[in-house]
């Protein structure tokens, strides 16, 4: 992870919150001070703190960067990127040259280590989410890097957001939740973003922990070649269970699935 220093000359560069930038997968987060208003926030965030929303998403800030950047439809493209020694288009070592300045406002960018951000932001992070799984009834259950865990309705949380519809209607599109990078939040694609803080703020804490889920996933799952052994049989006949539906594959895989052994066991 890469940290940025958002500071503004207008206000004798001021700060007024953190660029991170997570290289595997090429994205971009920002995350303001919880005193920024709207007035003093970059442009482009300030419908997100008029809500009170600080930890801003990967696709909103993707396109604060690009304000910063030269743009990838530029005319002369490939000259200026040679001549920066630059092979392709790379946000990233853009935005290093730029150093996140342009010519609406009086921002830009310092670098520093992750052991310079303040308290106030840094205790936000220490809230990352771990994981998440998607729960019935349009609910998920987050579990967070401090150990707790919260079920979180998230058919209530966002129900007046117009982003989030198909994730509402469609449950196979609801199940794909995944953590974004960082740990920042959970996501369905980056412009649909729930924040950490947001979960832990809303939810209900349970009593469930990642390490109960790991245990029950280790000790209650078996594959095929367990459930073999467990039934004191050939690999062929699970399949032939599973062909008959007496088993349920939890996870198909080319040559091995997942059950659960208390199904294995009742046969």
């Amino acid at each position: 992870m890469v940290v940025f220093e958002i500071r503004d000359k207008d206000c004798r560069s001021c700060l007024l919150g953190y660029l991170f930038y997570y290289k595997r997968s090429k994205r971009f987060f920002a995350e303001l001070l919880s005193e920024t208003d709207e007035w003093t926030c970059p442009f482009i965030f300030s419908d997100y703190v008029k809500k009170g929303i600080y930890s801003i998403d990967s696709g909103r800030t993707g396109k604060f960067v690009e304000q910063r950047i030269i743009p990838s439809d530029r005319q002369n493209l490939g000259t200026i990127l040679k001549e920066n020694g630059l092979k392709e288009y790379d946000e990233y070592r853009l935005l290093l040259l730029s150093e996140g300045r342009c010519a609406q406002d009086e921002l830009f960018l310092v670098r520093i280590s992750e052991a310079d951000i303040i308290p106030q932001v840094s205790k936000r992070l220490n809230g990352k989410v771990l994981d998440v799984m998607a729960l019935s009834g349009l609910k998920v259950i987050v579990f967070m890097a401090n150990g707790k865990s919260f079920v979180v309705n998230v058919g209530e949380l966002v129900r007046d957001d117009r982003a989030f519809g198909n994730v509402l209607k469609d449950d196979a599109i609801f199940r794909n939740v995944r953590v974004s990078p960082g740990g920042n939040g959970i996501e369905w694609g980056e412009e649909r973003f729930i924040p950490a803080e947001t979960l832990v703020a809303s939810g209900r804490e349970s009593d469930i922990s990642y390490a109960d889920l790991a245990d029950f996933i280790r000790s209650r799952l078996a594959d095929t070649a367990e459930a073999s052994e467990i039934l004191n049989c050939s690999r062929q006949y699970i399949k032939q269970l599973s062909d008959k539906k007496r088993l349920t594959p939890l996870r198909e895989g080319a040559n091995s699935n997942l059950y659960f052994k208390s199904e294995i066991e009742r046969e």
